[in-house]
């Protein structure tokens, strides 16, 4: 089940007591820091339990030089 964003709105906290994973899902070089230390103190108090990150939006500087692929079958 997903909510909207925690401070937007108090479903979050609300339906996090029937979750058993609360995952907050962030944009590297977007989200703020202090919407994170908001989620950290949610977790610290025990409003949200069980919690972990996903970060999206990671660059990958040099890595994008290096491809790794598959397939199957003749291409045409």
């Amino acid at each position: 089940m997903g909510t909207a964003p925690t401070l937007l709105v108090t479903d979050t906290l609300l339906i996090s007591q029937y979750a058993d994973v609360t995952l907050v899902v962030v944009r590297a070089d977007f989200t703020t820091k202090q919407l994170i230390a908001f989620s950290k103190d949610l977790n610290a108090n025990n409003k949200l339990k069980n919690m972990a990150y996903v970060v999206n939006s990671v660059g990958l500087g040099k890595a994008n030089d290096y491809n790794y692929g598959y397939g199957y079958g003749s291409s045409a």
